[in-house]
């Protein structure tokens, strides 16, 4: 009789335990909203050509700052993603770079394309800068004549976290680098 008490007792304590930790548990560990994740810039600015042995880069720059590529490869708005040099240490014939942008100050922003090691010229390179909402700013092609060619792709002004309608020029700028 007593062993009866004491296994009703224990099983009614197991019980008591389970049903509150079902009940507390969720409230614990509430179920995960699923978010999407936000583009890692205000801006990015991407780059890519034929697949091959050729190594061309993006370079970008805010202002007057020093510019963002292979060598300097972030500042205070701009982060260059990945210095691709053709097919060297590379896995995927895919030939692309990347930049973003943290915030989108007011000012002038310009993106430029640098044959770094061409050995076919013209090298088509497509160019495209989209806001992180995916508002195409500005895509197209340059096309480099010569190793070591450096062009402008495009240059804009930026004023309360708009693109300035109509700023958009090609004028060539040549970009403040770190020696």
């Amino acid at each position: 009789m007593i062993r009866t008490l004491i296994q009703d007792v224990l099983l009614a304590m197991l019980l008591g335990v389970a049903a509150t930790i079902m009940f507390i548990l969720p409230s614990v560990n509430p179920a995960s909203i699923e978010q999407q994740l936000a583009p890692p810039g205000n801006l990015v600015a991407s780059i890519s050509w034929p697949a091959g042995d050729e190594d061309v880069d993006l370079w970008v720059s805010y202002g007057d700052e020093y510019a963002v590529g292979y060598s300097n490869r972030s500042t205070k708005i701009w982060s260059l993603l990945r210095d691709d040099r053709g097919i060297t240490d590379d896995t995927t014939p895919i030939n692309m770079e990347a930049a973003f942008s943290r915030g989108l100050p007011d000012g002038e922003y310009a993106v430029n394309v640098r044959c770094y090691a061409c050995t076919k010229v013209p090298m088509p390179v497509s160019v495209e800068v989209r806001l992180a909402d995916g508002g195409a700013v500005w895509s197209g092609t340059v096309d480099i004549l010569k190793n070591g060619q450096e062009r402008t792709a495009i240059r804009f002004r930026v004023a309360d976290g708009q693109v300035v309608a109509d700023s958009a020029n090609q004028v060539f700028k040549q970009m403040k680098r770190k020696s």
